[in-house]
């Protein structure tokens, strides 16, 4: 495989030559009155030949690790269209749907004599059950041994019953962490059912964020992804899997997704262990330095901190909102996603030295990494987290956050149908009823109630640093 970059070289320059031959011999063509198909260029066959041998080669070593996955999945549909202008309960009956994708088969259990299967959560989500065709009219049915949607990363089981040579069907992971604009790729896959379709690009952009998933580091590639393709692998030259295609733009030809191998290794890695996926968390809501924010907060790099939820790991540290994280231990941070992934990469209760600027200061806070909860946004609600009338969730300040404000209670959540949704949000820290102090849930659950009875109230709220007045309607 590495005579592979050699053998596109001596193309180019052949290409390049033949440029050069062509423009001379048009010009001699043209004097001579000669006929142009005296000139033609013999292009060097053998090489060629030699760089297409190599593509071959890549594919029939990958191919056969590549597998149709189809899924079964229940949905409720209505029984009767909806009348436009008429919102009526509409009866609803169970309706299948299938869904196809691809897969790679990334290791094989020899003792019980199965394999293990890479694919995208979006391929198999809500499915009644789940088969796999590994080709040659062989197929049998999955187990899915877990899913992880915030990476949209999913792993599936399945018996290599009747599969000859199973090992050989194993597919061999590279190193994302080590990619570069411009390397050649190849895509495999089963886009529209057309299983093992290969198509070949290159690497467009590393560390791209497209909104699809909560965590998003994905490498974007011009290889031809369609629909089918998500799950299967995009190859290096080496023959090696450097990520799973997983999205392409609709209407847009030359860009397609995949999440790096690095990240699947990782969350497979949970998966098989524990049938889940643990991230490390520190309660800390953050904002991607700009040119004109890193200059009016003193910076050059890192994530400015936007919220701190109120008795997690980054409150208990005592990082502050305006904060800004810059490094982390011996890694400088110049990203969200960076400081995102080594996050929820390290292991709960390990303790990590965050480096900070806080007005222009440099300081360095001790963080102890635990456990994302299910409900990170929920945290307090175990502690004293009281609900109004008015949908207003709200929770005791942690002390640092009492040493920051004076006072106050902490918005943890708003119904979005409560009248103060349009001006108050989560995060918030409501610091005044109607001009009178809030030390408590219960001060507020007092004062609420009390002028909720007038129609109005009135409350002075903290977003970050800023301070304003909101006036609520309760009538």
């Amino acid at each position: 495989m590495k005579k592979f970059f050699a053998i596109l070289s001596v193309f180019a320059l052949l290409f390049f030559a033949n440029s050069c031959v062509k423009k001379s011999r048009v010009e001699q063509v043209s004097s001579s009155n000669q006929p142009s198909n005296q000139y033609q260029l013999n292009l060097n066959v053998p090489v060629l030949a030699q760089m297409q041998d190599e593509l071959v080669q890549i594919v029939r070593k990958v191919s056969p690790s590549v597998v149709t996955i189809f899924s079964t999945q229940e949905v409720n549909v209505p029984l009767f269209p909806q009348i436009p202008g008429f919102d009526l309960p509409t009866p609803s009956i169970p309706q299948e749907t299938k869904a196809l994708g691809s897969g790679v088969i990334f290791e094989y259990n020899q003792k019980d004599d199965t394999f293990f299967i890479l694919t995208n959560n979006h391929v198999i989500a809500h499915s009644k059950s789940v088969v796999v065709n590994f080709g040659n009219n062989e197929q049998h049915k999955a187990t899915v041994v877990g899913a992880d949607p915030k990476t949209d990363l999913a792993v599936l089981k399945v018996s290599a019953k009747g599969i000859k040579d199973p090992s050989s069907r194993v597919a061999t992971l590279g190193n994302s962490d080590t990619l570069q604009v411009g390397q050649i790729v190849l895509a495999i896959g089963n886009p529209y059912g057309l299983d093992r379709t290969v198509t070949m690009g290159v690497i467009s952009a590393l560390h791209r964020s497209i909104g699809l998933t909560q965590y998003e580091n994905y490498i974007q590639t011009d290889a031809a992804i369609n629909p089918g393709n998500s799950g299967g692998p995009l190859v290096n030259i080496q023959g090696q899997v450097i990520g799973i295609n997983s999205a392409m733009v609709e209407g847009g030809q030359g860009l397609g997704f995949a999440i790096p191998i690095n990240l699947a290794k990782w969350v497979s890695s949970q998966i098989i262990k524990h049938g889940s996926v643990t991230r490390g968390w520190i309660g800390v809501m953050i904002q991607q330095i700009t040119p004109s924010l890193a200059k009016a907060l003193k910076v050059q790099n890192g994530a400015v901190v936007v919220q701190v939820l109120p008795n997690g790991p980054a409150d208990k540290a005592g990082i502050k909102v305006g904060d800004v994280i810059v490094g982390i231990g011996n890694e400088n941070i110049n990203t969200v996603q960076q400081l995102q992934f080594k996050v929820m990469e390290t292991k709960p209760g390990t303790t990590l030295t965050f480096h900070i600027v806080r007005n222009g200061k440099p300081m360095d806070l001790k963080v102890t990494v635990e456990k994302m909860p299910s409900n990170p946004t929920a945290i307090s609600e175990n502690q004293n987290t009281t609900t109004t009338d008015l949908g207003i969730s709200v929770a005791n300040l942690s002390p640092n956050q009492m040493q920051m404000y004076g006072g106050g209670v902490y918005v943890v959540n708003v119904n979005p149908n409560s009248p103060a949704a349009s001006s108050i949000e989560p995060g918030d820290i409501i610091l005044m009823v109607n001009n009178h102090p809030v030390n408590s849930v219960s001060d507020f659950k007092n004062l609420v109630s009390q002028y909720s009875k007038t129609g109005n109230v009135l409350f002075l709220v903290a977003r970050g640093p800023q301070r304003f007045y909101v006036s609520v309607q309760t009538r």
